[in-house]
């Protein structure tokens, strides 16, 4: 992509984008500001959790932990000291606005982990894989999406298991209507084609979570609404940027001519 003298972004050729499978939240960004999808196509990871800040970060560390308890066999096999050390070593908090900040994630992290240790020392369910990335093809076009474990439950069905650190986790019906939500579900019905699948959503603030399976009903849609997206954004010529009150958090914001 080029800019004019102006600082507005030219017209780029279509397909004009890396080759690379889209998330639901390259969508997301296209449907806000499609400027901000295409900076967010170049835009370093350090960029990112700059302007994501420090509840990102804390839920980056959080999420680190528990990756590696559950590579270790997880908390029933696995010290809490040693999940902390990995907590520890994730934990960045320059990104935070300032030190009160910092020091209170920092201790709301370390009290997450302690109460989701305590709580999950059951030999079920068992991580059968982790930080797991499952790819799919929809229409010609390759999605992705992430599951943060996989579970294998007491009975034997296969769980894809998200944590979520933010205050609101989303509700049952939220999850339904998420194209997110369904896309890691049809990305692990596709992986572990003719076992019984679902997904969870687990917030580590609550300490509980919800767990869904869609019906194809439910799921057509969703689909059809990622695929249609993915439709415009492969023939789009122009990407404006569309400025708001969400230019604050962006995270292309210091790429965007809109803002110079």
């Amino acid at each position: 992509m080029s800019q004019a003298d102006d600082g507005t972004p030219e017209i780029v050729d279509p397909l004009d984008l890396p080759e690379r499978p889209f998330t639901v939240r390259n969508l997301a960004d296209y449907r806000q500001c499609p400027q901000k999808f295409l900076l967010s196509q170049f835009v370093s990871r350090e960029e990112t959790r700059r302007f994501l800040g420090g509840p990102a970060t804390l839920h980056q560390a959080l999420r680190r932990a528990l990756v590696q308890c559950y590579r270790r066999g997880g908390p029933m096999e696995t010290p809490f000291d040693t999940m902390l050390g990995a907590f520890e070593e994730e934990w960045d908090g320059s990104a935070c606005a300032d030190s009160l900040e910092e020091e209170r994630l920092h201790a709301q992290g370390v009290k997450l982990l302690r109460e989701y240790h305590e709580a999950h020392r059951e030999p079920f369910p068992q991580a059968i894989e982790v930080d797991l990335r499952m790819e799919i093809e929809l229409e010609d076009h390759t999605f992705v999406a992430v599951a943060d474990a996989l579970m294998r439950e007491e009975g034997g069905d296969i769980n894809a298991l998200r944590w979520l650190s933010t205050r609101k986790p989303p509700s049952v019906r939220e999850i339904f209507e998420s194209p997110g939500w369904g896309l890691l579900f049809k990305c692990a019905q596709e992986r572990f084609e003719g076992e019984d699948v679902s997904v969870t959503m687990y917030s580590l603030r609550r300490g509980s979570g919800h767990r869904v399976r869609f019906i194809s009903d439910d799921l057509e849609p969703l689909m059809r609404r990622l695929t249609r997206q993915a439709d415009r954004i492969r023939v789009a010529t122009e990407f404006p940027p569309v400025t708001g009150m969400h230019c604050r958090w962006c995270r292309a914001r210091s790429r965007c001519p809109a803002l110079k």
